[in-house]
């Protein structure tokens, strides 16, 4: 892929570029009302301050920062699921080396069907985010889901962990997933934010199947202090060896934190590996070469 990054401009938290491509493995493009909600929530529930820029700012923003990217919407509740995968189909078609997931509830009345219509709209696999949707993992009504994404050899995002809000819930943590790869062995997943607080597990399941994670929101020194890293939570030897398994990404825009920072926290902890990270992983995993 021919990298197309623009020089940084003046825009508000642009910082250097790496010197190596760049693949953004977790951004959101999503509708303006959606997106305005979620920066409410923040603002009512957090001390973090969450951007709205428009789905044409993310997509013209990330392109300019990176390579390629990866993006996807998360349904809050039943029903709505349909909507966002047309909304995210439709950036799919007009968002040059981006590839599109989309996303379904467990309450959906028809899961597999969603799933099934979003793979006919062109997005390429599935975002789920069992905190904010309110299941578990291995919720049976998730199984026609897993059972096509095995069968399309299609990834599987799923935000499975207690980062940064759930510490203590007993329904998240690799446990349940644990459950699902234990049924479902050839599903390709991914799990966002180094899968904290609980890191070590997933990094257990990374050595038996198929599995990665992602950087979102976890990487570097004024990060940790935000979501209230604990020392026992993150190894960065074992970090590194597993950095064939680590993916860069930023969660654009609903993060607190600069592009800049994001790199820094990469290049920190992966200083031999970065390249990997900030690209080989993400395109090998998503088939960017394939796909876009």
């Amino acid at each position: 892929m021919t990298s197309e990054r623009d020089s940084p401009g003046s825009s508000d938290e642009d910082g250097p570029c790496p010197d190596c491509p760049v693949i953004d493995a977790h951004v959101h493009v999503l509708p303006t009302e959606l997106l305005s909600a979620i920066s409410e929530w923040f603002t009512e529930k957090t001390d973090w301050t969450i951007p709205t820029p428009s789905p044409a700012t993310v997509v013209e923003r990330t392109a300019q920062r990176t390579d390629g990217f990866v993006f996807f919407p998360y349904a809050h509740r039943p029903g709505v699921a349909a909507s966002l995968n047309e909304f995210a189909a439709d950036w799919q078609s007009r968002a040059d080396a981006a590839v599109g997931l989309g996303t379904v509830h467990a309450a959906d009345d028809a899961p597999a069907q969603v799933v099934s219509d979003l793979f006919e709209r062109g997005l390429h696999g599935v975002k789920i985010h069992c905190p904010v949707q309110g299941f578990r993992a291995d919720d049976a009504r998730l199984d026609s889901v897993y059972e096509a994404l095995v069968d399309r050899d299609a990834p599987l995002v799923i935000h499975a962990s207690t980062h940064p809000f759930y510490r203590g819930e007993e329904d998240l943590g690799a446990v349940p997933l644990q459950d699902v790869l234990e049924r479902y062995p050839s599903l390709r997943v991914c799990v966002p934010h180094l899968g904290l607080f609980e890191t070590e597990a997933f990094l257990d399941l990374a050595d038996e199947y198929e599995l990665y994670l992602d950087t979102a929101v976890a990487l570097g020194d004024e990060t940790h202090d935000l979501i209230g890293l604990r020392d026992a939570d993150l190894s960065v030897d074992r970090l590194r060896s597993h950095g064939d398994r680590i993916m860069f990404g930023t969660d654009y825009p609903i993060r607190p934190q600069s592009y800049e920072a994001a790199f820094d926290g990469v290049r920190e902890t992966f200083p031999d590996q970065y390249p990997d990270v900030l690209y080989g992983n993400a395109s090998e995993f998503f088939g960017f070469e394939n796909a876009v």
